[in-house]
């Protein structure tokens, strides 16, 4: 019998810095949420401070079981053909096989425009895929393939809200 990887957990999270409006970053991490999950998420923050004492909020969203598998099937929906590529082809460096866990970050000027976009910088929405049980990075390349898969049947009937 094939046991397939299954999701465990997805969070996303990123920081709202002193010179941005906190309503605003806000808008950014929900456009990276379906829009049927946005009325229910529950974003947690927690206050920082940066070295020069200034706050920093940092706002986190924790989704399980269906839900985790609803925003990571919207999530790559929403990328462009270009990036999932890119995600596949970048796969060995995304992926840690110690944790089990798969990371991305979205641009997040773009996500608060409403568009999702892979990004590498520090401005970013970082969002880290959990898995349980199975440990191998073609384990999770047969996952993002399968879900790719289905996000490409899917297109077209999301409604980004924004």
């Amino acid at each position: 019998m094939i046991r397939r990887i299954e999701l465990s957990e997805v969070i996303l999270s990123t920081h709202c810095h002193a010179t941005e409006d906190l309503e605003k970053v806000k808008k950014a991490l929900m456009n990276a949420i379906p829009l049927d999950l946005r009325s229910v998420t529950q974003l947690h923050t927690e206050i920082l401070h940066g070295y020069h004492g200034n706050p920093i909020v940092k706002l986190e969203a924790r989704f399980k079981g269906d839900d985790a598998y609803k925003v990571v099937e919207y999530i790559l929906s929403s990328i462009s053909d270009v990036d999932k590529k890119y995600l596949l082809s970048s796969l060995d460096m995304r992926y840690n096989v110690k944790d089990n866990k798969l990371f991305l970050r979205i641009d997040k000027q773009e996500a608060y425009l409403g568009n999702l976009v892979l990004y590498e910088g520090d401005d970013s929405i970082k969002i880290s895929i959990s898995f349980s049980m199975i440990r191998s990075e073609d384990a999770v390349r047969e996952f993002l393939e399968r879900m790719l898969t289905e996000a490409r049947r899917n297109e077209g009937k999301h409604v980004s809200g924004t």
